[in-house]
């Protein structure tokens, strides 16, 4: 517990100090990362944009190939069991549909983001 109070009245007593001092510190180790000294990993592992908009399609593609065959089932099971209800027959006909659409769209992902990064000319995969 002494510890902990000595370092608080430390702080108070030296905290304009320190506020002061974070800056030429920062200034001082400035040098080291611009000469390469000091490097920061990578995080999220591509080294370009086209990777990592080929990544993101990926992914979203993936998810919705899985996805789709669900829709599909649920959307038949609605159809069959509307009961003549017109409504219910109307719905299952609209998630069908819209599930062609989104899957057309996926399904030409590749060639859309092939086609923005020509454009921005950036290299792709």
């Amino acid at each position: 517990m002494r510890e902990n109070s000595t370092l608080q009245s430390f702080m108070k007593k030296h905290k304009k100090t320190i506020l002061k001092a974070l800056p030429f510190l920062f200034l001082m180790a400035l040098p080291l990362f611009a000469l390469g000294q000091v490097t920061v990993p990578n995080p999220i592992g591509y080294d370009t944009f086209g990777e990592l908009m080929h990544a993101i399609v990926s992914f979203i593609r993936n998810v919705a190939l899985m996805i789709a065959p669900i829709l599909f089932i649920i959307a038949g099971l609605m159809y069959y069991f509307a009961g003549g209800n017109p409504d219910k027959a109307k719905t299952a006909t609209n998630i069908i549909l819209y599930t062609l659409i989104g899957l057309v769209i996926i399904l030409i992902a590749n060639g859309i983001t092939a086609v923005i990064t020509d454009i921005m000319g950036v290299e792709g995969p």
